[in-house]
């Protein structure tokens, strides 16, 4: 088990980077998640699939181990378990793109490319049989990462040991942000571990200690000296300290002094300077970080979290908006359906956001929107399933190249990123198919949609191989209905018969492939009589692809024979 994702592992540079990057995940036990699910990660990640299939415990598994300052056997309980098996443990297994550089003694950096969470129970001992948490810094063959027994002396031979534990500087390095359905507004306020505003106040903090950040103070009515925003925030805190300092305060601060002297053995009369114990005031970052938001409607001040939760959505995206515009980077951004509450024109435009947060950061989200899928960045997506034996999850087997990707650029559009979603995918040339198939489908009483059935057309016959590949390296049932003679391949007859008997060879592949002779117009000609045909045309206009769906819907018309088996396989 802990091998498998170390022979996966491809090498890469032992490099340090100050963007700590997710390679490859490996997650066993977890909730839903029975057998290994090995998952490759991109910069921008989208984990789609049916509900309950277990996409969000892949975002809980990474939270409950790289979200949380100190990870502890508590982390997990027996619900975490899959179905709660007795002898089942939970593993995550995490491979950095780069390793991490930990300097356990300063100048003598330590990478750790692997860090892995066992949690599992005693298997001898008076414990035995309780459960208890592994913490591994593991190199790619999955042997141990070494690190120093003690300080290296010049001129002496370092010893060396595993490291007993995960680094905790490794995980303050790399901050998750977790952006639940919930859309709850205040684990995104400073106060919040790894939220949105708590991040970017550290920066805000940053710039405002900077010696060089200056502020104007008035001395008198007419003189004014300029001094560092920090040097003023002491000042004015030692004032605000000195008028607190009430008689009550300082006997409160002084009676806690001399008990905690009594309790550790000293007297306080002789020996008050064993501890100098009192009462400190909030840091710079502390106030940022003390912040709330607040909404005034009609001269009234509510504070925003109390607000429905449209709006807390809407607060909650803009601040990753505002992330986005100062180019934070170096964040494990976390985020369930993005979607949520928004219009179509807003889904689109978060998604651009995403895209770039994710040249800076690492971002892995959960979506049910082909607005929040691309069709060239197949890569990117992981399309989610669930049988008997728990989560699975599939991503293409196709390489990403730059050609391949710039093939599939200019058929960019959410309507085609929908192949991704379906349980039963048919590829058809152009819009005629298309728009006429549903409405045949509806007089027959089937429901495409009801059973996860999509059209997509490629705009044109020299598109459905690149289509079709693509549906067959995600393992989606795909069938495909094409035109034998093609305007496509007009004056190039030669090369589409060779074209459609690639098409008819994806048979073998398990693809159902449906031909029209000549093309689909010519079939209804036939199929109705020429005299029959030209009346329809002549009712429903010249306009092929409006007719052709206009046809469909009309009850009086009778359902050509050859369309019903295309139907019935979709339905």
């Amino acid at each position: 088990m802990v091998t498998a994702i170390g022979e996966l592992a491809a090498s890469h540079p032992q490099t340090s980077s100050s963007k700590m990057k997710i390679k490859k995940i490996y997650i066993e036990g977890f909730r839903s998640i029975k057998e290994p699910l090995i998952i490759s990660f991109e910069n921008v990640n989208a984990l789609i699939g049916p509900n309950n299939s277990g996409k969000s415990n892949i975002l809980l598994a990474l939270h409950s181990v790289l979200g949380k300052n100190w990870v502890t056997k508590n982390t997990f309980s027996e619900q975490d378990v899959f179905k709660e098996l007795y002898d089942q443990d939970i593993t995550i297994d995490i491979i950095f793109e780069e390793p991490y550089i930990y300097e356990q003694f300063k100048g003598f950096p330590v990478e750790i490319p692997r860090i892995q969470f066992l949690f599992t129970r005693y298997k001898i001992g008076e414990s035995k049989g309780q459960r208890r948490l592994e913490k591994n810094c593991l190199q790619l063959n999955s042997k141990p990462v070494f690190g120093f027994a003690k300080r290296p002396a010049k001129g002496e031979s370092p010893k060396l040991v595993p490291i007993a534990s995960i680094p905790q500087d490794l995980q303050e390095n790399l901050p998750v942000i977790y952006i639940s359905s919930s859309r709850n507004l205040k684990y995104q306020l400073p106060r919040s571990q790894n939220s949105l505003l708590g991040i970017l106040m550290e920066d805000i903090n940053k710039d405002f200690e900077d010696e060089n950040n200056k502020i104007l103070v008035y001395q008198g009515t007419e003189l004014e000296k300029e001094i560092s925003r920090i040097e003023r925030f002491k000042d004015c805190i030692s004032e605000a300290i000195r008028a607190l300092r009430t008689e009550e305060f300082e006997s409160l601060e002084k009676s806690i002094k001399t008990n905690a002297l009594q309790q550790l053995g000293f007297d306080p009369e002789t020996e008050a300077d064993k501890l100098d114990l009192f009462f400190n005031p909030l840091t710079s970052l502390e106030f940022y970080k003390s912040l709330e938001l607040f909404i005034n409607e009609y001269d009234y001040s509510i504070n925003a979290t109390e607000l429905g939760s449209g709006f807390q959505n809407a607060i909650v995206l803009a601040i990753l908006k505002s992330f986005e515009e100062r180019r934070r980077n170096g964040a494990l951004f976390l985020i369930e359906e993005p979607e949520m509450y928004l219009h179509p024109q807003m889904q689109r435009s978060l998604y651009k956001t995403i895209r770039k947060i994710g040249e800076t950061n690492q971002v892995i989200y959960v979506t049910h929107s082909p607005n929040f899928v691309t069709i060239p960045h197949f890569n990117e997506i992981a399309i989610v399933s669930k049988n008997e034996n728990g989560t699975k999850i599939k991503k293409s087997t196709l390489s990403f190249t730059n050609e391949l990707k710039n093939k599939y650029k200019k058929e960019l559009n959410p309507a085609r990123s929908e192949m991704f979603f379906a349980k039963k995918l048919l590829i058809v040339e152009g819009d005629t198919e298309k728009l006429a198939f549903p409405e045949f489908a509806t007089r027959m009483g089937l429901d495409f949609d009801k059973v996860g059935g999509t059209i997509v057309e490629v705009g044109g016959k020299r598109n459905i191989i690149d289509f079709l590949e693509l549906a067959l390296s995600f393992d989606i049932p795909v069938a495909i209905a094409y035109d034998t003679d093609s305007s496509d391949f007009s004056g190039k007859k030669d090369e589409e018969i060779e074209y459609n008997e690639q098409l008819n060879n994806y048979a073998e592949k398990g693809v159902l492939v449906f031909s029209f002779e000549k093309n689909y117009e010519n079939e209804l000609k036939d199929f109705y009589g020429e005299p029959l045909y030209i009346e329809y045309c002549q009712r429903f206009g010249r306009n092929k692809t409006q007719r052709a769906k206009l046809m469909a819907q009309d009850n009086e018309i009778k359902i050509p024979d050859f369309v019903k088996p295309i139907i019935e396989w979709l339905g």
